[in-house]
C-alpha cells in the first residue's frame, strides 16, 4: 500500500484528516495541542497521546457494548474507552431498530453445519471462522444469565428443535437438514421499548460497569494510527465537536462500526444499488471500511446485505417503512408490469407447506435473498416501483398494525384515482400496460393460482374496485454484511490473510453471513464476536 511508502511524519500527519476529506487539525484553531503537535511528529514515538486506555471500541451499538461489557467484567482491571459516532447510547445504526432476537444454540455441532448449509458455496467465510461463532452462539444464553439485571422473565427462551415450542417464523430455512439447532431469546415485546429491548438491557449492563467503561457519544472515529513498520495499530483519531483527540489503546482497537447502508457510494460499487433506502443505520457511512482499508485490511463479501425489499416510502425524502402488506395488492415497475413475486415482506413464506415443498419452489423474501430461477440470491431491485392497490386492500393496510400508521399515506407516499388509467398517467406508466397487468392478476385471483409468480394462493387479492391507490415502493435494506475479513479470533486480516497487530471487529462490521442468512443472526454475532475479540486482545480468550 501507498502508507508503506510513506515516512512516519507523513503517516501521523495523515492520522488527522477525516475520512470526508475534513483536515480537523485545521478547523478554526480548534484542534487541541496535541493534534498541533503530532502534526510535526517525526516518529511514532513522538505522538502526544491526550488519552490511554487499554481498549478502544469503535462503535456504541449492541456489539460494542457488548465488547465493552466484556473488558470490564472479565479484564481484570482493564480499561476501556466506548466511543458512540451518534447522539443516541444505544449506537446509531442498526441493532438499536432490529427485532431484539438473539440466537443461542445447546447443539453446537449441528448449529456449526447449519451455518455451513447457509453458506453454500460461498465459502469466503472459512470454516474455523464459522465454528468459532457456533461456540460463541452456544455460550450467549449463559452469558447473558451471568450479567447484572437480567431476568428470565423478561425473555421468552424458545428451542426451535423441541416439538411444540417452534416459532411460525423461525429457522428461516428450515427445510435446511441442521435447522433446528438453533434457539432464540427474544425481550418480551410487551417491555417498553419492545424490540428495541435487547439494545435498551445492554446500556444497563455498560451504565452498572461504569467504573471500567468510559463511555462518550457524539464522538466519531476519523482514523486508525499505525506504526507502517509493524502494522500495529496503537490507537485513534477521535472529534469532539471541531476537535481532535489522540487516544492510545495500548490492547488494542474493536471496530463495531457496522455496514455502509447510508453510503451512496458504497452502496453502488459492491450492491449496484446507490438508491436503496437504508430502514435503520443513520451512521453507518463506510467510514469505519474505509480506515480499515487504509490500514491494508482485506474485503470479504461486500456485496452481502440483508436487503432488497420493496417498502413502502415518501416520494420526496429518504423515510421508508420496513413493511408494506404486499398481500393487498401487485408491484410494478415503471413499464406498469409485475417483474417478480411481488410478495416480499421481510420474512414473507407459505410456513403451512413449507416443510413439505422444494426449497427450489418456494417463494417469498428471506431478507432479501428471493428465490429466482430455484435459487435464493440477492435480486437487484429497481429504483421505482409502485404497489397497486383498490380501496379494499388501502383499508386493510390502514388497519394492519405492522404498518403503524397514523398519517394519511396519500400525503407524499403515493397517488388515488377513480380509475386505472388516471392512475397510469399519475405515476408515469403506459395505462394500457397497467390495466393488462392488473387484468391479469385478477384472472390469477378468480382462478386461485398466480400463473406468472406462484404467489401462495392466501395472498392473492384482487384489484378491483375503485379509488385506486399506487404507493411508492422503492428498493430498502437492513444492513450490509460485508467488511474488514475477520480471522476466527476476531482479528482484521490484511492482504495477506496476517492479523493486523491490534486491530479486531464485531457485529456487522465484516460480519460472517456471506450468503443465506438466519434471523437474529447479526445480533447473535454482536454478542459472540464482542466478546471473542476482546478476550483475544486482551489474551485470556
Amino acid at each position: 500500500m501507498q502508507d508503506v511508502m510513506q515516512s512516519r511524519r507523513t503517516f501521523i500527519k495523515a492520522a488527522s484528516v477525516a475520512l470526508g476529506g475534513m483536515a480537523v487539525a485545521g478547523l478554526a484553531g480548534c484542534a487541541p495541542a496535541a493534534t498541533a503537535a503530532n502534526d510535526e511528529a517525526s516518529s511514532v514515538d513522538g505522538i502526544t497521546w491526550d488519552e490511554e486506555f487499554d481498549i478502544v471500541v469503535v462503535g456504541g451499538g449492541l456489539a460494542g457494548m457488548v465488547a465493552a461489557v466484556t473488558a470490564a467484567t472479565e479484564g481484570d482491571g482493564a480499561s476501556c474507552l466506548l466511543l458512540e459516532k451518534g447522539p443516541q447510547e444505544t449506537g446509531n445504526g442498526n441493532s438499536a431498530f432490529a427485532a431484539g432476537m438473539v440466537l443461542w444454540t445447546n447443539q453446537r455441532d449441528n448449529f456449526l453445519e447449519y451455518l455451513k448449509e447457509l453458506r453454500g458455496e460461498m465459502d469466503n467465510t472459512p470454516d474455523d471462522v464459522l465454528a468459532s461463532f457456533a461456540d460463541g452462539v452456544s455460550e450467549n444464553l449463559d452469558w447473558l444469565r451471568s450479567l447484572p439485571g437480567f431476568s428470565e422473565d423478561e425473555v421468552t427462551i424458545t428451542e426451535y428443535y423441541a416439538e411444540g415450542t417452534g416459532d411460525s417464523c423461525y429457522p428461516e430455512h428450515n427445510e435446511l437438514e441442521h435447522a433446528y439447532s438453533i434457539g432464540r431469546i427474544r425481550w418480551n415485546p410487551s417491555n417498553e421499548s419492545g424490540n428495541t429491548q435487547v439494545t435498551l438491557f445492554m446500556n444497563s449492563v455498560v451504565n452498572a460497569c461504569g467504573d471500567a467503561i468510559t463511555r462518550k457519544t457524539n464522538a466519531p472515529v476519523t482514523a486508525l494510527v499505525q506504526d507502517p513498520e509493524t502494522k500495529e495499530i496503537l490507537g485513534c483519531v477521535y472529534t469532539n465537536g471541531s476537535s481532535s483527540t489522540y487516544v492510545k489503546a495500548a490492547k488494542g482497537v474493536i471496530m463495531c462500526c457496522g455496514g455502509f447502508e447510508n453510503n451512496a457510494q458504497m452502496k453502488a460499487d459492491y450492491l449496484s444499488a446507490p438508491w436503496a433506502r437504508r430502514i435503520a443505520g443513520e451512521c453507518n457511512e463506510g467510514d469505519g471500511i474505509t480506515m480499515c482499508a487504509r490500514a491494508g485490511a482485506d474485503m470479504w463479501h461486500m456485496n452481502s446485505c440483508a436487503g432488497f425489499w420493496t417498502s413502502m416510502s415518501k416520494i420526496d425524502s429518504d423515510q421508508c417503512l420496513m413493511r408494506t402488506p404486499k398481500e393487498e395488492g401487485i408491484t410494478v415497475g415503471v413499464n406498469g408490469r409485475r417483474f417478480y413475486m411481488d410478495w416480499d415482506k421481510d420474512v414473507a413464506v407459505d410456513w403451512d407447506s413449507f416443510t413439505e415443498r422444494d426449497l427450489r419452489l418456494h417463494v417469498g423474501s428471506r431478507h432479501g435473498h428471493m428465490q429466482f430461477g430455484g435459487e435464493w440470491p440477492h435480486l437487484p431491485m429497481p429504483a421505482v416501483t409502485w404497489f397497486i392497490t383498490d380501496a379494499a386492500g388501502y383499508q386493510s393496510i390502514l388497519e394492519n398494525k405492522m404498518m403503524a400508521i397514523t398519517f394519511d399515506p396519500m400525503e407524499g407516499w403515493g397517488y388515488t384515482a377513480e380509475t386505472l388509467e388516471e392512475l397510469a398517467g399519475l405515476i408515469d406508466v403506459p395505462a394500457d400496460e397497467l390495466t393488462r397487468t392488473v387484468a391479469q392478476w385478477n384472472e390469477c385471483c378468480a382462478q386461485g393460482e398466480d400463473v406468472y409468480f406462484h404467489r401462495p394462493a392466501s395472498t392473492l387479492n384482487p384489484v378491483e374496485g375503485a379509488p385506486y391507490y399506487a404507493l411508492y415502493c422503492p428498493p430498502t435494506m437492513l444492513n450490509t454484511d460485508g467488511g474488514p475479513r475477520r480471522s476466527a479470533k476476531g482479528e482484521i486480516l490484511d492482504l495477506e490473510g496476517q492479523p493486523i497487530p491490534h486491530l479486531y471487529s464485531a457485529g456487522e462490521f465484516g460480519s460472517v453471513w456471506s450468503h443465506m442468512y438466519q434471523g437474529a443472526g447479526n445480533l447473535a454475532e454482536c454478542l459472540a464476536f464482542g466478546r471473542i475479540s476482546v478476550r483475544n486482545c486482551l489474551g485470556i480468550a
